[in-house]
């Protein structure tokens, strides 16, 4: 995590890329990973164009590994190969170190589908093999290095960063051969497997990400005296990081939620590991962030408010170093409101762009959209891991931007109607940058209740929380009198584009009927989920009416794929927010859990019929690819278990949406002591029991459990 070594295996392109702080491509390597037969006849993975390849080839993608089986029925061998790339919550020495197990084995395979093989292969050698264009490979001690100079997008703003990449293949039993590989004989006679297990090492010593015109070593650097350190650490540590990663790895197989949800689990994690960074400042202070895929922009809020699911489950700490880091990018309301946005501020929609953090790098602001993110995910971290006092000593900044939210509504009716560009940047007008959105009217709400709520928990001096809460309750009034429309929220309460400008080109749009005002649209109950998830309590919304939209909405838009933005007539579907919208109907009690294989489906799709990409969040009419935003799939056991958890007011609530289901509550596990409880629930002649493990980990907290009898312990 952090440390810019990245692998991404190709069958498509024949070849491994390595990524390091350019394009995710940026250097081929052509790697052959197979077997060569007494006769000289060399079978591979497909990530080579000098070898044949094995005929039958399966791949298997858990959180810290990829796993792939391949047959050769002429040979009688099963070839298999495991890169395990070590992660585990909470521990910053396995997840940061910047190395790669690659285990590799070959064993008989008598049979496949009733073809026996009359001919097995008995020896041979199990290899190994690097090459590529402007790669020096050499040989060292136990296997060879190689190096490769990176280079940031041509794009990049200023003096574009090269650097050397200087990475190392090693085996403590095994040849080396050439100037580039690795082999070890194999005899299968006596029916055993064969083995050779390598390491595949990088280290960059010197700084590389820019964080404020102050170049930033990585984290690792703190953790290792040297590359030689760190990769005795992980031969003697095996086992024990081993486990560790397996602990992790079957929590999410071992769950009900299907193995589409596994994974995409799984391809959401590498993609979001591929685009961190985690560096160390002069001062002593840890610097995190995500490039959001092939935006290359680090950590926009409105990403991260996604991604945060995972933080949530996993990690809060990474969460709290966002929080920190967003606060430094904050600017004066009047920017955006004039006189009347005096006293108040906005966040910036990113923090940089490429290996380069000190300033926004996205073209306009989406002033309403940040600061509500900001506001909900602050107050839900502080209620989630009962931190109040950290967030108290954000209240200055979140006064100012709930003053924005309130400011930015010019008519007095509780609904923001300037700085309303949103995040869904390739949608319609209506859905993205509408004056009066339903979607940011209702995010809005979220966002200064819970700041009203946070506010109390500080029991903070000259409190504002009847502020924040009588715009909430006007804005609310407003939506429900003006919105509801039978069946649905419209998606805006501006029904012309009068006064509409587009941000992209600061041009006015013709005047006339805003298209799509109306439109059935899956966002509006965007902004309930993180008070749902903190135990944080709710506006008097009317949940029957938000459950009834986002069920009519869902009916209006659905794809095979998953749904469109809106009825209006967008293409493009976004898994991240079909995602969270099945979240935030699941904690309404409609059970939407199941259209995880939709957006599983076309990740299968993509991979099977484009360049390997990781995880993209859009279907072909956008191009968001290598996206962190799959992350949002970490919400799926939270919320399917009904999971409100606050730390502040000592509560544990579990309210499952099914009455048949196993998850782990993610949140809850002490990860150093390798234990994670896990809700079971099982219907029995019509009556639903739950059984919750681990309950010595609930300390300070009082569970209740909704919808079904809680077991004894």
């Amino acid at each position: 995590m952090g440390s810019r070594f990245n692998l991404i295996f190709d069958p498509r392109d024949h070849c491994a890329y390595q990524n390091a702080y350019g394009d995710f491509r940026e250097q081929p390597l052509d790697l052959v990973l197979g077997i060569k037969t007494a006769e000289g006849a060399v079978w591979a993975l497909p990530f080579t164009r000098r070898a044949e390849h094995f005929p039958f080839v399966e791949q298997f993608g858990t959180l810290t590994s990829i796993v792939y089986r391949a047959v050769h029925p002429g040979l009688g061998v099963e070839f298999v190969v495991r890169v395990r790339s070590p992660f585990y919550p909470r521990d910053a020495r396995i997840s940061t170190a910047p190395f790669h197990y690659v285990d590799v084995q070959v064993s008989r395979r008598p049979a496949f589908r009733w073809e026996r093989c009359e001919s097995p292969l008995e020896a041979g050698e199990l290899v190994f093999e690097l090459s590529g264009s402007g790669v020096e490979f050499a040989r060292c001690e136990q296997g060879f290095r190689y190096a490769f100079t990176s280079s940031t997008p041509a794009e990049q703003d200023g003096e574009p960063l090269s650097a050397a990449v200087e990475c190392w293949v090693e085996a403590a039993a095994a040849e080396a051969f050439g100037a580039s590989g690795l082999r070890r004989p194999f005899n299968l006679a006596d029916g055993r497997k064969a083995r050779m297990n390598l390491i595949w090492s990088h280290w960059q010593p010197e700084p590389i990400l820019e964080v404020f015109e102050q170049r930033t070593p990585f984290k690792y650097l703190s953790l290792f005296d040297s590359r030689r350190e760190m990769v005795a650490w992980a031969r003697a540590g095996r086992a024990e990081i081993d486990e560790r990663c397996d602990l992790l790895d079957h929590a999410v197989e071992g769950w009900s939620l299907s193995s589409s949800a596994s994974d995409l689990a799984a391809l959401a994690l590498h993609s979001l590991l591929v685009d961190s960074w985690w560096t160390t400042r002069r001062d002593g202070r840890d610097w995190f962030s995500v490039w959001e895929g092939s935006c290359f922009y680090h950590s926009t809020i409105d990403v991260e408010y996604n991604d945060a699911l995972l933080y949530f489950a996993l990690w809060p700490e990474l969460l709290e170093m966002l929080l920190d880091e967003w606060a430094d990018f904050e600017v004066d309301g009047s920017e955006t409101l004039g006189p009347a946005g005096k006293g108040s501020s906005f966040l910036c929609h990113d923090m940089g762009r490429f290996c380069r953090v000190g300033r926004q790098g996205y073209p306009h602001h989406m002033e309403v959209e940040e600061n509500a993110d900001y506001l909900l995910l602050l107050s839900a971290w502080a209620s989630f891991t009962g931190n109040v006092a950290k967030a108290a000593g954000k209240l200055a900044l979140c006064r100012r931007l709930g003053e924005f939210l309130v400011e930015a509504d010019s008519t007095g009716n509780g609904v923001p109607d300037r700085g309303v560009a949103n995040t869904v940047d390739d949608a319609g007008p209506a859905v993205q940058y509408g004056r009066e959105q339903v979607y940011l009217a209702v995010k809005t709400q979220a966002a200064l209740w819970a700041l009203a709520d946070l506010e109390q928990k500080c029991e903070a001096k000259d409190s504002l929380a009847e502020r924040w809460r009588a715009f909430t309750s006007k804005s609310v009034k407003t939506v429900e009198d003006e919105a509801w429309l039978g069946d649905h929220y419209a998606t805006a309460l501006a029904r012309t584009t009068e006064g509409l400008t587009d941000p992209w080109t600061g041009e006015p749009l013709p005047p006339g009927e805003l298209a799509g005002w109306d439109a059935y649209s899956i966002y509006t109950a965007n902004g309930l989920l993180y008070l749902f998830l903190a135990g944080i309590k709710m506006p008097r919304w009317k949940r029957n009416r938000l459950a009834a939209d986002i069920e009519a909405a869902a009916g209006r838009t659905m794809t095979p794929y998953g749904c469109r933005h809106s009825s209006a007539g967008e293409r493009t579907v976004w898994f991240s927010q079909n995602m969270w919208r099945d979240y935030v109907a699941a904690y309404l009690g409609v059970d939407m859990l199941g259209n995880v294989s939709r957006y599983w489906s076309y990740q299968a799709a993509t991979g099977d019929n484009w360049r390997s990409s990781l995880y993209y969040d859009t279907t072909d009419a956008n191009n968001l690819n290598f996206y962190p935003r799959g992350a949002t799939v970490f919400g799926m056991p939270m919320s399917a278990a009904g999971l409100r958890l606050s730390r502040a007011d000592g509560e544990l609530t579990l309210a499952p949406v099914r009455t048949t289901l196993s998850v782990p509550l993610l949140p809850l596990a002490d990860w150093a002591a390798m234990r994670i409880p896990v809700l079971t629930v099982r219907q029995r002649e019509g009556v639903a029991s739950a059984r919750l493990s681990e309950r010595g980990l609930l300390e300070g907290l009082t569970p209740t459990v909704v919808g079904a009898e809680l077991e004894p312990d």
